[in-house]
């Protein structure tokens, strides 16, 4: 959908406000900024530094739906198709929301996506505030258009989309007879890149051989995709996929839902997913491309609306002395393997499209939260796609 000039006038107002209250923010916000040595000045960092802080940004949720609208049949909500179950662990029961129809159903669900381009103007950087660097995020929707995400691709379960798989993967002794249910991503609509201007307040810049790299605050980043899905009448059936390229926002990338009352009485249940993507030629293969996409994507699927509760987990694997309980009660199935201690242990799963190499990220399944053994997904599994990195369900915490 593009917007008209009075939807553009609106924006602008809007963006403004949220600026100003950003800025005001700023002195506590910029402290927090680690790899800032002085505001507006220019870190340099070599490689394994890069990689390491990069890493060391990880990866968020946020916000939530109280479980009483993510789970109501009450026509009021608005929301993306899914379905509720639950599993029992020592005699506990944990309920979880998931998209897309009842595996038995035999049903295949479409989900809408919107791809809404972030091009980041830092300005005002470099010791004498003269620098000023842009981050033009085509390249980036271009790979992501192209990638497994939406493209069928080759699984070790089968052919069809990352998202898809993984989760017939996951169903696959759950789903109808005939094994036809799917969730798939249908065609994306993309909008027109939308400017967004960092100053020093707002965020910092890193060089590494030569490139520079950009990072925002959260809030920021997170107030203007707020904004844009409230003036662009993005659809509570649609995901928007906020895409920043070579620009992280204090995380690599994160996903959120949250609840908004409409005029007619009615509330949308609302998702979105910010994406960084980061350029394989000049950071590592673990967080390269479309490693942080499908690591949200794995992750908006099973957890939609935030609010899947689960024992509190270990990193895995157990044999790791780096595993340390990671404090975390929440279904999200890219935190165990590629947000904590043990991440280098799992290395990217590469799948070739196109003659192009996508870097996914491997995620765990929910047989691994669920304590099954053996799996019911499928051949066993607790994770995806590479299927061989984990043999055991989950170590709870103490």
């Amino acid at each position: 959908m593009s917007w008209n000039t009075v939807s553009v006038c609106k924006a602008a107002r809007l963006l403004s406000m949220v600026f100003v209250a950003l800025v005001g923010m700023a002195t506590a916000s910029a402290q927090a900024q680690q790899v800032a040595s002085a505001r507006g000045a220019v870190v340099q960092m070599d490689r394994p530094t890069l990689q390491q802080h990069l890493h060391g940004l990880g990866y968020r949720r946020h916000g939530s739906v109280p479980r009483s609208k993510s789970e109501s049949t009450d026509a009021r909500y608005h929301a993306l198709p899914h379905f509720s179950s639950a599993f029992s662990v020592g005699g506990v029961s944990y309920p979880y929301t998931m998209l897309g129809t009842p595996p038995a159903s035999g049903q295949t669900t479409r989900l809408k996506a919107v791809i809404v381009p972030l091009r980041m103007n830092f300005v005002g950087f470099g010791s004498n505030g003269d620098l000023n660097v842009t981050f033009d995020p085509t390249a980036a929707v271009n790979n992501i258009l192209h990638s497994p995400i939406f493209h069928d691709a080759p699984f070790l379960n089968g052919t069809g989309q990352f998202g898809e798989m993984m989760q017939r993967a996951t169903f696959w002794n759950r789903m109808d007879h005939d094994k036809a249910w799917r969730v798939r991503m249908s065609p994306p609509r993309v909008m027109r890149p939308i400017d967004l201007t960092v100053t020093s307040e707002l965020g910092t810049l890193t060089q590494s051989n030569g490139a520079y790299f950009g990072d925002v605050l959260i809030s920021f980043i997170d107030a203007e995709a707020q904004t844009i899905v409230a003036l662009t009448g993005i659809a509570a059936d649609e995901v928007p996929i906020f895409v920043t390229q070579n620009v992280t926002a204090e995380a690599l990338g994160y996903h959120e839902a949250y609840s908004t009352a409409q005029s007619t009485a009615s509330e949308t249940l609302q998702t979105l997913i910010y994406t960084s993507w980061l350029d394989p030629a000049l950071v590592d293969p673990l967080i390269a491309d479309v490693s942080t996409i499908n690591h949200e994507i794995g992750e908006w699927l099973n957890d939609p609306f935030t609010n899947n509760v689960v024992p509190t987990w270990a990193y895995p694997p157990a044999s790791d002395p780096a595993s340390a309980c990671s404090g975390s009660n929440v279904l999200e199935v890219g935190d165990p393997e590629g947000n904590g201690p043990t991440f280098a242990d799992f290395p990217t799963y590469v799948v070739t499209l196109g003659g192009v190499d996508y870097h996914l990220q491997d995620l765990v399944m929910l047989p691994w939260f669920a304590d099954e053994v053996p799996s019911t997904a499928y051949n066993g599994w607790y994770d995806f796609p590479a299927a061989n990195l984990i043999s055991a369900p989950a170590v709870y915490c103490p």
